[in-house]
């Protein structure tokens, strides 16, 4: 997220947060990056954190 932060490369709409929450029914394992290292631990937290930071930063352009 501090790359996110720096150079805000994600295209963000409205659809991202609620598809990223859906990925978390799933209740993936592993998670592989494009370009980086897979992750494996608890998945469910950090595409919920993932989602959170992303909603979030759509909405402060917004004023909300």
């Amino acid at each position: 997220m501090k790359a996110e932060d720096f150079w805000a490369l994600t295209r963000l709409g409205p659809t991202t947060a609620p598809n990223i929450r859906k990925l978390i029914e799933t209740k993936p394992r592993t998670l592989a990056l494009m370009h980086g290292s897979s992750f494996s631990g608890d998945t469910v937290s950090a595409l919920g954190a993932l989602a959170d930071r992303y909603e979030a930063r759509l909405r402060k352009p917004m004023g909300h």
